[in-house]
């Protein structure tokens, strides 16, 4: 009975061990990619960090090499503010370019300044002085870093984003760039762990798990400094336990809940771009238009085509959230073609009747990459019998993000006889040099800067510094957002040619328009 006993429970463990064996073999195998993933992860990271670096101290170097060359004299003359403010242009990465005395900021391509900004927060090998997480005055919250020629004191300034943006948008990474000499952060999101350094020693290129991190560390072999990349354990454990949900026949009951959840999270997600695939089949999109107004004689020269989103019960949608959704689900060339045919609908007895007059449509980055786009807009100018003049093309910066498909399609369009404008220019991180790449007709100021008009705000100055640039590279302006006579004023003082805003009309349907047109133009009649 006994031997019965023990060989039952040696089948038993047998079994046991048959069962387990796979299991741990799986786990083991699972922890072990999950680990080897995470490592590719955090390299990559790193060396696209890097990479941005590499381009940013490149332009550094260029900057300091001519501003070390200009006159001597005053550094603020207009003679080298012009320099800093081409010095901008020509520099992508670099949002400022100015002069430093006395831990003052004197001035820079924005003009004169004065403020106080410290003592540096440390100096580099190369005998440069730096100052790190310096929140700029016209940017609140901003994380700036500040490099400074002491022998000079001319000085550049970088975005933390310029550099750290290719990163992913998760909070759970740490990653930056680290002066390898003085052991300080340049940029940072999340802490560099000095601890690290003991393992890096002086590899210029290693990744290692440091018990609780995967981490990655890419020294540059041409400057002071390395892109780091920590990635939490946590993310490692998220890997092998995907992996097993599929190998062990154990998760089946785990998998099943997490299917559910997952279905759940899904569905949830998918309900915009279904409803809007919906609404793209029962038209509920619509366009209204708002006037476009020569600030100098009050004329509407033109409009601009907003689209609008109604559902059925009567809910409105907003542009700001189902655009976002059209372009990351691939709607959003469904979406260009219900508008370029609401505008073929609306829009081709009025401008038959002024042709004088224009439509404003807004492309998206990705219709810019469409090579099909010009044909398009070709094929609605002759559907509706008007000139191609008649319908203007406007783009956000994001365009920027694919320029030299951006470039053919602007080239492309021109040549038809479409004006492209660039909308909402100075919300981003694009610097102005990308203006100088596109044969551009107009720049749009964005409402945010017309609102500082008039006001004590330190942004107010950036508008003047925006119409000063565009006036420099012979692009038209219209001014958004305009809300009161004091700003209108302002703005034709300045030069800026046209206007959008309350002021003069708000958004409306193209019965309204045509009647409000008709009225201003009856004198003309007459």
């Amino acid at each position: 009975m006994r031997s019965t006993k023990l060989r039952l429970a040696a089948w038993y463990g047998a079994g046991l061990v048959a069962v387990m064996l796979p299991i741990a073999v799986a786990i083991l195998l699972a922890e072990y990619k999950s680990l080897e993933h995470q490592r590719e992860r955090a390299s990559s990271i790193a060396t696209e960090i890097l990479s941005h670096a590499h381009k940013v101290t490149d332009q550094l170097q260029v900057v300091f090499k001519e501003l070390s060359a200009a006159p001597t004299g005053d550094p603020c003359s207009e003679r080298n503010l012009n320099l800093m403010r081409k010095l901008v242009i020509q520099s992508n990465l670099l949002i400022d370019v100015g002069y430093i005395e006395n831990e003052h900021m004197v001035c820079s391509s924005f003009g004169r300044n004065g403020y106080a900004i410290g003592p540096p927060s440390y100096v580099s090998t190369g005998g440069y002085n730096m100052w790190t997480q310096v929140e700029h005055p016209l940017l609140a919250g901003s994380h700036l870093l500040i490099t400074s020629d002491p022998k000079t004191g001319f000085f550049a300034l970088i975005h933390e984003g310029t550099v750290l943006d290719v990163a992913p948008d998760d909070g759970k990474l740490s990653y930056g760039v680290l002066a390898v000499g003085r052991k300080k952060e340049l940029f940072q999101k999340g802490l560099f762990d000095q601890a690290w350094l003991k393992t890096i020693g002086k590899a210029y290129e290693t990744s290692f798990f440091d018990g609780s991190r995967v981490v990655a560390w890419k020294r540059s072999d041409r400057f002071d400094y390395a892109a780091y990349v920590a990635i939490p354990g946590s993310e490692i454990d998220d890997d092998w336990k995907r992996v097993l949900w599929f190998m062990l026949p154990i998760a089946i009951g785990t998998a099943i809940v997490l299917a559910f959840v997952v279905t759940q999270l899904v569905r949830l997600q998918g309900a915009i771009p279904a409803a809007l695939r919906y609404a793209l089949k029962h038209k509920e999109l619509f366009l209204v238009y708002q006037p476009v107004v020569d600030l100098r004689s009050g004329t509407w020269v033109g409009v601009e085509a907003l689209l609008r989103w109604q559902k059925s019960s009567g809910e409105f949608v907003s542009p700001d959230i189902f655009i976002p959704v059209a372009e990351r689900y691939h709607l959003i060339e469904q979406v260009t073609e219900q508008v370029i045919a609401l505008v073929e609908a609306d829009a081709a007895e009025l401008l038959r009747a002024y042709p004088d007059f224009h439509v404003a449509l807004n492309l998206s980055a990705q219709d810019f990459c469409n090579p099909a786009i010009s044909e398009r807009l070709r094929a609605a100018a002759a559907k509706m019998r008007v000139h191609p003049r008649c319908l203007h093309v406007e783009a956000t910066e994001r365009v920027f993000l694919h320029a030299e498909q951006t470039r053919k399609a602007v080239e492309t369009l021109r040549m038809q006889g479409h004006s492209v404008s660039i909308d909402d220019f100075g919300t981003g991180y694009s610097s102005l040099s990308y203006l100088t790449e596109l044969e551009l007709d107009c720049l749009k100021i964005d409402k945010c800067f017309v609102g500082t008009i008039g006001q004590q705000a330190v942004t107010s100055h950036v508008i003047a510094h925006i119409i000063e640039m565009a006036k420099s590279l012979g692009l038209q302006m219209i001014a958004e957002g305009i809300e009161t006579q004091e700003q209108a004023d302002y703005l034709r003082a300045h030069g800026v040619q046209f206007g959008q805003g309350w002021l003069y009309a708000k958004p409306m349907g193209m019965a309204q328009l045509a009647q409000e047109l008709a009225r201003q133009r009856q004198p003309e009649a007459g």
